[in-house]
């Protein structure tokens, strides 16, 4: 096993994380009291009751330290870079059939692993065994869903985002698209006490659309982000961009429904999807939220000037617009929501789109203090992860590879092959995956040289392994598997 080491970016994030209430760390969670059924098997699935009268006496005190990947990447920053080392000749665990895809990035807390399906389910895994713990049903899931939408590459459309974990209230919270009795779609938010699935909060948090538009031809693909109390929820198009849609984010109470707070994209017409690949809105450690976000609807033939589309934009907690930087190349379909934002020491942010241009911005007013041209060469798409240990960000790319970006001076770095998924870095490695047809990588940070292979079968689109206790955690088109030693 590799030596581990503790980068300065995981002490930074710990605060960040701490700031905006998700706090995580090291022991291990308590089991469900149940006996759990044998890995791969599906527990009894149940739909939403009322929320817990546990729910309001919470409070989000600080929770001792436990072994946690509570998000998108693991920090709110949005890096992906932690400490520990996965063995260097890892191999497969275990392997979870959930009977559909699990497009979102599986997240850790203490020794259960949480993953969304299409299927409209969260089911907790057993970190060690795969075992299913728990299973929680949030409706049912819209099917058929370029006929009933007009477009769109995900059937059954469920739970397609990253889920998030407030390890100090021991919840998980998770949005899936559902149908209602009479046909109608919604996009349902719900809060389940991490050990035991109970229902802890259940709301719709479909944006406040404008007349003849519906939540129909909305998908929520960007990951949850939490803090400031809040569930910080993102919206775009269907692939494809049928029907009328806004960009949305939306921020919800973790506590009570009600009180929904939101941020349009282009008000002054349509679009600017906040989709991010697959990807989170990052947070600073005063709160402010950052996303990318995407084209205009229909996309214009020059250069994009509705407002807030192909942008940058930083945010209170309360979603008001506190800065904003407009990709000056953009146009068409060029798309700068297809990564989300990462947070850089130095007070820097990072975003890069289709116009292969990596753009490096001063956060307190997202003024723009250096760019990188040629990234990618190919559409980047996924969270880009940071290693602050030499300095580099590793930016995923459709066509192939993933391209380095040296900060130091701010100059394209090498193109590493054997992946195109949004990576991560674990103790100065990166692991990546390929999509669709699957494969994880492990690639020296500092050298780019391979270090080992495996075999994963076929994953989804922007699929990106996370780490816990030495192990990685994919979701796959089938459930999720576990890798280690």
């Amino acid at each position: 096993m590799r030596r581990a080491w503790i980068p300065v970016a995981t002490l930074l994030a710990a605060v960040a994380l701490a700031a905006t209430g998700c706090t995580g760390g090291g022991v291990a969670h308590p089991a469900a009291s149940a006996p759990a059924p044998s890995a791969g098997q599906a527990a009894p699935s149940t739909a939403p009751a009322a929320p817990s009268p546990r729910a309001s006496a919470r409070t989000s005190s600080p929770a001792p330290a436990r072994i946690a990947w509570l998000s998108y990447h693991g920090d709110a920053a949005r890096t992906g870079a932690f400490a520990g080392a996965v063995p260097s000749a890892a191999r497969r665990l275990w392997s979870a059939d959930l009977g559909a895809s699990v497009f979102g990035q599986p997240v850790v807390l203490g020794d259960t692993v949480f993953a969304g399906t299409e299927r409209d389910e969260v089911v907790a895994l057993d970190r060690t065994t795969g075992a299913v713990r728990w299973s929680r049903s949030l409706g049912t899931p819209l099917t058929d869903v370029a006929a009933a939408a007009g477009c769109g590459d995900v059937d059954p459309l469920g739970i397609t985002s990253s889920l998030a974990i407030d390890a100090a209230r021991d919840e998980v919270f998770a949005v899936g698209e559902v149908v209602d009795g009479n046909g109608g779609v919604h996009h349902r938010l719900v809060g389940l006490d991490a050990a035991t699935g109970a229902v802890e909060l259940s709301e719709d948090v479909d944006p406040p659309l404008a007349a003849g538009e519906t939540s129909l031809h909305l998908l929520q693909r960007a990951g949850l982000a939490l803090g400031n109390g809040r569930v910080y929820i993102g919206f775009g198009g269907n692939d494809g961009d049928c029907g009328s849609y806004h960009g949305w984010l939306v921020g919800a109470s973790e506590t009570a429904p009600g009180g929904l707070v939101s941020f349009e994209v282009a008000p002054d017409g349509q679009g600017g999807a906040i989709w991010l690949s697959g990807g989170a809105p990052a947070l600073d450690a005063s709160g402010n939220v950052y996303v990318t976000t995407g084209n205009a609807n229909p996309f214009p033939a020059g250069v994009d000037r509705q407002q807030y589309t192909e942008s940058v934009v930083k945010l209170s907690s309360a979603l008001r617009v506190e800065a904003a930087f407009k990709d000056p190349l953009a146009g068409g379909d060029e798309d700068l929501a297809t990564g989300n934002p990462v947070l850089l020491p130095g007070g820097l942010v990072f975003a890069v789109g289709k116009t292969d241009v990596g753009y490096a911005l001063r956060a307190s007013d997202l003024a723009r203090v250096a760019e990188v041209r040629g990234v990618c060469d190919s559409d980047p798409d996924g969270g880009p992860a940071y290693d602050p240990v030499t300095e580099r960000l590793f930016v995923p790319c459709r066509g192939g590879g993933i391209q380095v970006v040296d900060t130091r001076a701010w100059t394209l770095g090498p193109r590493l092959a054997g992946a195109n998924s949004a990576p991560i870095v674990v103790g100065g490695a990166l692991w990546a995956t390929s999509y669709p047809g699957g494969g994880l990588v492990e690639l020296g940070a500092a050298s780019g040289r391979l270090l080992q292979s495996l075999s994963t079968g076929p994953v989804p689109h922007f699929a990106t392994p996370s780490f816990a206790a030495g192990a990685l955690f994919l979701g796959t088109t089938t459930g999720v598997t576990a890798f280690g030693g």
